[in-house]
């Protein structure tokens, strides 16, 4: 990413060298004509004031301009940069995001991007400094090169000195961005698992030894760095007045020197004391900002488009996933088909990597059906509503929509057709319609007042939500109304019901779902509730990554020797079988 930048705004930083080059040349002029002054004395003085304040207004005028510049260069690059990182994350897929961790990633956002963006900000800063000591250099070397040199010998020094002192730290604060990462995690053990620490002590103590560990090791690093950085300081400063007391007491004895060039020379070194002081600090911010960018590209996120929040503007979608030309029925159409579709994804736990594989998947979903995916914990079912609503690319196998496969170019438009309630869903203020416009309000209080929340939240003229902070039964309900407002042909759901009481519990199960059957809908359900188990047109089991058979007779003793199959619709005939697990 830093290429790109430096690339794309190299021309204001080649606006910046030569105007750093001016103000580093005006800065002498304004040293020369004080030093003349002091030199000569009053009376004897080479320039006048005219010059004086003249060449501090060409001064003033060089180093407004340059701010400027700076300064737009700064406000350019920090909407760049946020902007990119922003589009690669919405760009990245679901997959690898979740492989990443929510906590790099919002470290990134944070504090890499915080830093990264001091680079440009420093950069112009650098540059200017640099060359105000060039021009003090060159000035000295006018005065007296053989003085010139023996001080040029001692910069030189300080400087080699100065930059093997920051390349020492520089692994020392990757090693703590790493324990940044880490502790981004452990803040959000303390938030999301408050309850569950609040209730086990060993828990508790487990998590204390890990904070305090890593917190330890950031201590340790960030004690070395500016131990390093405090070592540079000092080295620095002292080198800087060794020099300037070989100038005054050594000067006289080994060069032929007037006291104005004397004089000129402390004066100089004086005024570059600053300058010189602002490149070490901006060398240490460089390296900083150099291991945010390390640490940015290391997450390796997808590119993102030109506008990371419109990918429909720019995909190759086929007509019949246009989103303009989504139906809310798809009845009479092949339905969401699945052939022969897999997909393997490994993980890293305690005991080391672990592979699972889901499929081959065989099963069509049709229009007006209700399927119900049931099956134990780690047996596929989260991963498996991933890949056939396209969150996951599936390894093998085909998706079809309607008769139109699913491709690389048509994803995004494919995506459209679906809408989920995952077991961490996230719940957004504002309800929208199916045209992405603030959601009918007569339509969000109507479902708010039937899902028993109008006491509570009120709606404003922009279909937002006056309040989230509820219970999880009532943030899925919630998550449902957005649902039932965005009225798309495809309805996923991960145990939506597992957080309702017994109320809506049922009237998720008697009244919701068959409705939503009635208007055609693809209804896909995990569910563990076998008490409604007699409401679905089929049963998916999956086990170890597979569709298995579901035998009927588990739900005879809930619903009667026939078990499900006597509670069929007409909708699930047309794929033999109904109550068949395929």
């Amino acid at each position: 990413m830093l290429k790109q930048l430096y690339l794309k705004y190299k021309w204001y930083l080649l606006i910046t060298v030569p105007m750093s080059v001016l103000l580093g040349m005006t800065s002498m002029m304004v040293v020369a004509i004080i030093s003349d002054a002091i030199g000569n004395g009053l009376d004897d003085m080479s320039f006048g004031a005219g010059w004086f304040f003249s060449v501090i207004s060409v001064l003033f005028v060089l180093g407004l301009i340059t701010e400027l510049i700076r300064s737009s260069l700064y406000a350019k690059v920090i909407f760049d940069i946020q902007e990119v990182m922003v589009g690669r994350v919405a760009a990245t897929p679901l997959a690898q995001l979740e492989s990443l961790g929510l906590s790099k990633v919002v470290a990134t956002l944070s504090e890499d991007i915080e830093k990264a963006v001091k680079f440009f900000h420093v950069l112009p800063v650098l540059f200017i400094n640099i060359a105000i000591v060039l021009c003090g250099l060159a000035f000295m070397a006018y005065l007296s090169p053989g003085l010139f040199a023996i001080v040029c010998v001692g910069i030189v020094v300080i400087g080699v000195g100065i930059t093997l002192l920051v390349l020492s730290t520089k692994q020392q604060r990757v090693e703590l961005r790493e324990l940044i990462d880490t502790m981004m995690g452990n803040y959000q053990c303390l938030v999301l698992g408050a309850k569950e620490m609040a209730l086990s002590q060993n828990r508790r103590r487990a998590y204390g030894q890990s904070v305090l560990q890593t917190l330890a090791g950031m201590r340790a690093r960030t004690r070395n760095v500016l131990s390093v950085l405090a070592l540079m300081e000092q080295w620095a400063q002292v080198a800087l007045f060794v020099i300037l007391g070989g100038i005054v007491f050594f000067s006289a004895a080994y060069f032929d020197l007037t006291t104005e060039v004397v004089v000129a020379f402390v004066m100089t070194m004086l005024f570059m004391l600053e300058p010189i002081e602002i490149i070490i600090k901006s060398a240490d911010e460089i390296v900083e900002a150099q291991v945010a960018f390390e640490k940015i590209d290391k997450l390796n996120l997808k590119p993102a488009l030109n506008n990371p929040f419109d990918d429909l503007a720019d995909a190759n979608i086929g007509n019949k996933f246009a989103v303009d030309g989504i139906s809310n029925n798809l009845r009479g159409e092949q339905g969401l088909v699945l052939n022969n579709v897999g997909y393997t994804y490994s993980k890293k736990n305690d005991s080391g990597e672990q592979t699972f594989s889901l499929g081959p998947i065989d099963v069509e979903f049709c229009p007006g059906q209700l399927t119900y995916i049931i099956g134990g914990n780690g047996s596929g079912k989260s991963t498996l509503i991933k890949v056939l609503s396209g969150l996951y690319p599936a390894s093998s196998g085909n998706i079809a929509l309607g008769g139109v496969s699913v491709t690389r170019d048509n994803i995004v438009a494919f995506r459209e057709h679906f809408a989920l309630i995952s077991a961490d869903f996230y719940l957004y203020e504002q309800v929208v319609d199916a045209k992405g416009d603030p959601g009918d309000i007569a339509f969000v209080q109507r479902w708010l007042q039937r899902f028993g929340l109008a006491p509570k939240i009120k709606v404003d003229s922009e279909s937002r939500l006056s309040q989230l902070d509820l219970s999880q039964g009532q943030r899925k309900r919630l998550a449902l109304l957005h649902v039932l407002c965005e009225d798309k042909p495809i309805i996923v759901l991960d145990e939506w019901a597992a957080d309702q009481d017994p109320v809506f519990k049922r009237v998720f199960y008697e009244q919701i779902l068959p409705e939503l059957k009635a208007k055609g809908k693809v209804l896909i359900v995990i569910t563990h509730d076998d008490n409604y188990f007699h409401h679905a047109d089929r049963i998916l089991k999956c086990e170890e990554g597979k569709i298995v058979s579901w035998e009927n007779d588990q739900a005879d003793s809930h619903h009667g020797s026939n078990g499900i199959a006597k509670n069929l619709s007409p909708a699930s005939s047309e794929a033999g079988q109904a109550a068949t697990v395929i």
